[in-house]
Parts: C-alpha cells; sequence; structure tokens
C-alpha cells in the first residue's frame, strides 16, 4: 500500500485543525455576542486569531519552504486581492479566506485590548453576521478543499466536509469550556457537545464503513488502513476513544453536575482527537491505480 504524498500530514492536518477552531470559533464568537453573553470574549478573540495565523502558517509552509514563508504570505495575500487569482487553487482561496478572517480577528483583538473605539464597528450585527459567515466559509472550505482533491478516491465524499464541520464545532466548544466559567453557559454548551459526540461517531463510521463494502480499491484500501491496518492504532486510540467516546462518557458524566476539571478533560481530548483525526485522514490517502 502506498499512501499518497500531495500533502505533509504534519502541516496540513494542523493547518486544518487551526482553521476548523478559527471558523467556528468565530461563530461562536458572533453567537455569543449577539445573546449578550460577554464572559470571556478578549480570550476567545485571542484563540480564534492565534489559531487563524497559525493555520496561515501552517499551509504555507507546505507551499513553500519554511525560510521562504514570509515572501509566500505576502505573495498569497497579494493574490487574494485579485478575484480572477482565486479561482487559480483551492489553496488560494483558503488563505484569501483566511487571510478575511485574519483582519477581522485582528479588529475583534484590537477591540478588547488597546483601541476600544473599534467596539463600534465590531459589535454591530452586519459585522458578527459577516465574521460569523466568512468563520463558517473557512471551516466548510477546508472540507472540500479535501474532497476535491483528485486521485485519492476515500476524499471524494461529502462525508468529510460535513465530519469536518461537526469536528470544528465540538472544538468550539471545548475552547469554550476551558474559558467560560459561567454553569449556566457551560451546562448548554455540554449539552450541544453530546450531540456533536453522537453525531461525530456516526460521521466516522460512515467514513471508514462505505468505502469497505463499495467504491473504488483504493478508497477500500484507505478505509482498511484506518480500521485494522498500520493507522488503526491510532485511529481507534487517538480518534474514536480519546477524541469521541471519553468527551461523550464525560458529557454525561457532567449533564449531572458541571465539574469544571472534568470539562477541561473531556475538551482536552476532543481537542486532541480532532488534531489526530485531520493528521489521519490525510495519511490515510491512497491514490487510485491508473488503468491503461
Amino acid at each position: 500500500m502506498t499512501f499518497q504524498e500531495i500533502w505533509s500530514p504534519w502541516l496540513i492536518g494542523p493547518f486544518l485543525w487551526f482553521a476548523g477552531i478559527a471558523g467556528m470559533g468565530s461563530v461562536a464568537y458572533a453567537l455569543m455576542k449577539l445573546f449578550k453573553v460577554e464572559e470571556k470574549l478578549r480570550e476567545l478573540a485571542l484563540v480564534v486569531f492565534a489559531s487563524t495565523v497559525l493555520g496561515l502558517l501552517f499551509v504555507v509552509a507546505d507551499l513553500s519552504r519554511p525560510l521562504n514563508m514570509p515572501s509566500a504570505i505576502l505573495s498569497s495575500l497579494a493574490q487574494g486581492i485579485f478575484l480572477a487569482k482565486l479561482a487559480q487553487s483551492w489553496m488560494t482561496i483558503g488563505i484569501s479566506l483566511l487571510s478575511l478572517l485574519l483582519l477581522f480577528t485582528l479588529l475583534l483583538v484590537l477591540r478588547h485590548t488597546v483601541a476600544s473605539g473599534l467596539a463600534k464597528l465590531t459589535d454591530a450585527k452586519w459585522f458578527l453576521v459577516l465574521l460569523a459567515v466568512v468563520g463558517f466559509l473557512v471551516t466548510i472550505y477546508s472540507g472540500f478543499l479535501i474532497s476535491s482533491a483528485p486521485g485519492v478516491p476515500f476524499w471524494n465524499t461529502a462525508l468529510i466536509p460535513a465530519l469536518w464541520v461537526i469536528s470544528a464545532s465540538i472544538c468550539a466548544i471545548a475552547v469554550l469550556k476551558v474559558l467560560v466559567h459561567s454553569e449556566a453557559v457551560t451546562h448548554l454548551l455540554t449539552r450541544a457537545g453530546l450531540s456533536l459526540d453522537v453525531g461525530e461517531l456516526v460521521a466516522l463510521l460512515a467514513l471508514v464503513a462505505t468505502p469497505l463494502y463499495s467504491g473504488p480499491q483504493a478508497a477500500r484500501e484507505s478505509a482498511e488502513a484506518l480500521v485494522a491496518g498500520a493507522l488503526a492504532p491510532a485511529f481507534w486510540l487517538g480518534v474514536v476513544v480519546i477524541g469521541a467516546l471519553v468527551p461523550l462518557a464525560l458529557g454525561f458524566l457532567l449533564l449531572r453536575k458541571e465539574d469544571r476539571r472534568l470539562g477541561m478533560a473531556a475538551a482536552a481530548c476532543a481537542l486532541l482527537g480532532a488534531l489526530i483525526l485531520r493528521v489521519l485522514v490525510i495519511q490515510a490517502g491512497v491514490f487510485e491505480a491508473l488503468h491503461l
């Protein structure tokens, strides 16, 4: 079995992870602001901004040598200005969306730190709606980036964008569980997290089970690598147990009584599992054989 070498799993995997945190974290910020939940918005803005920066760094590192990253970032930003350039590649679209999100989250950070005069702009409903839309587009893009890649049939499924949105939403909830202390808010987050954990388990099952029983040989090899092959220990322990079952079990305990230590443990497991998931999905890709 030969795994794909289109992207480095250790660069694109973290890029997808940070993009998900930044994207759905932006949606979470907008929703909290719109529903008048003011707790820890400054810290959330910093997390989203840092995730956006790190996402950009990882994706540019995959596209160029690390020492060329500053010039590559400037070049990508310049390309993002022209709509004609956006159509050239999925990666250019992603860098442009992340750059736009970077601008929005920078305004949020400045609003909460040194430039409170920006409150009128960043608290406006149109800005919050636009922030949420761009954040969601960044998240869904990170899934379509994988599912549209040619030659690797395991990725060519609508399940990946759906799974990415679910997983990124879990990450955003995990970040809020770490930051927010209000019991009413954390209880709401626990209930939302439980529903998403169940959805993630169903999506994971579908992602690996569908290729095992139908589809191209290359997709079946990818699924077999995750279920019973070289990547199986990391998949079952890192993604299924740590990333999904442990947060699910802790979530049921938290439904009875909120406990900050258990909440932070569940959040850490969910974040780690989401990172491992993205690395493994990239790593598991197998090229479809050419029939001459």
